[in-house]
């Protein structure tokens, strides 16, 4: 299984001038959108100890390092690459990548072809739908059906 985590003490961005420093990298611009796009499913994590826990251990020992530092934190998931990722704010929220994990290790290039693949497909199989009823129907007509 792959695992990612993005602690870095050296890059620590400021939450605000009353808030300690931040060491994750932010997600914002289009990282923030595509990563959005990708893993859609967003859930808050309750308790990192449940039965029912997924999230493998180096990954939980990540998130609950990174705990002091936000408001909460989320995780953003689709079949089987799962990202935590930390929120701070209510209003105008920004969002910080703790640790990601799966069975792939996709970059943000891969990650954004990934996606313009499934709408194409999308797009297609839509089109194909419409020209087989379109088809049938006038070979209906054609034959007297």
């Amino acid at each position: 299984m792959f695992i990612e985590t993005y602690y870095d003490d050296r890059a620590a961005v400021p939450g605000s001038t009353s808030e300690p420093m931040i060491p994750y990298p932010e997600l914002s611009g289009e990282k923030l959108t595509v990563w959005q796009e990708y893993l859609p499913i967003k859930r808050p994590i309750r308790n990192l100890y449940s039965p029912f826990n997924t999230i493998p251990d180096p990954a939980v020992a990540e998130i609950k390092k990174a705990t002091r530092s936000f408001d909460h934190i989320e995780i953003w998931s689709r079949a089987a690459d799962p990202m935590a990722v930390g929120i701070i704010g209510e209003e105008k929220p920004r969002y910080f990548s703790i640790v990601r994990w799966g069975d792939a290790e996709l970059t943000l290039a891969q990650v954004k072809r990934r996606l313009w693949i499934e709408k194409w497909l999308l797009r297609l199989t839509a089109t194909g739908g419409i020209l087989g009823f379109l088809v049938a129907t006038l070979a209906a007509r054609a034959y007297g059906g």
